[in-house]
């Protein structure tokens, strides 16, 4: 749970972290009403307070006219529809800061994904182009150390890399800051996080949002 007192002063803060925001409305639910009427309140943070917050905080997001609805419907895990309110209950919001970003950027990896494939299938008219590109590759990867995980909980440089967890992403961004150039790598880290870390003026970590590029 977030300090009381720094619960208070992130939520009247209106340059408040959305990351810490989102860690107050999951850990402190008294404070969603709070956050709800953040300037930095995200809206999948929004959606998240108004399908899981306490009434206070639908009420005042009502107010505003935010409600499940007014964001798509409440959020439904597909496998089992049945448990869906329970467990998006217990989940970080984390999960609802990317969840109306989400399929965009799987799809940006999808079709990234899909260029490699089709250029490996083009004619061999086309092979100089596509030998060209294979050969910058590993430049690319070599140009990229891998950072030592210095962080308390256990998270890796590979699970920076390669996790498609929205929550977990959004966990190693906050309490591993020497794996943010990683975050900043991986696929499928959501637009919303992608442009945080580009406002950090980290040098390693513009290095990998360019990698992206």
């Amino acid at each position: 749970m977030v300090d009381y007192d720094a619960a208070v002063a992130a939520v009247q803060d209106p340059n408040a972290d959305p990351i810490l925001l989102a860690k107050i409305a999951y850990e402190n639910p008294e404070f969603g009403a709070n956050v709800a009427v953040n300037p930095r309140c995200y809206p999948g943070l929004k959606r998240w307070i108004a399908e899981f917050g306490d009434e206070r905080a639908r009420e005042t997001l009502a107010q505003y006219g935010f409600t499940a609805d007014a964001f798509g419907g409440p959020v439904q895990d597909q496998e089992a529809p049945e448990q869906a309110a329970q467990q998006a209950a217990e989940q970080q919001p984390a999960d609802a800061y990317a969840a109306d970003q989400y399929v965009a950027a799987q799809q940006t990896a999808a079709d990234q994904y899909a260029a490699v494939q089709s250029a490996a299938d083009q004619p061999a008219a086309d092979q100089p182009a596509a030998d060209q590109y294979a050969a910058q590759q590993p430049a690319a990867q070599a140009a990229f150390e891998e950072p030592v995980a210095t962080n308390p909980y256990g998270f890796t440089a590979e699970q920076a890399l390669t996790t498609t967890d929205q929550m977990q992403i959004a966990q190693i961004a906050q309490y591993a800051p020497e794996l943010r150039a990683c975050i900043a790598r991986n696929p499928n880290t959501y637009p919303a996080l992608i442009e945080w870390l580009g406002q950090l003026g980290d040098p390693a970590i513009n290095a990998a949002l360019a990698f992206r590029q």
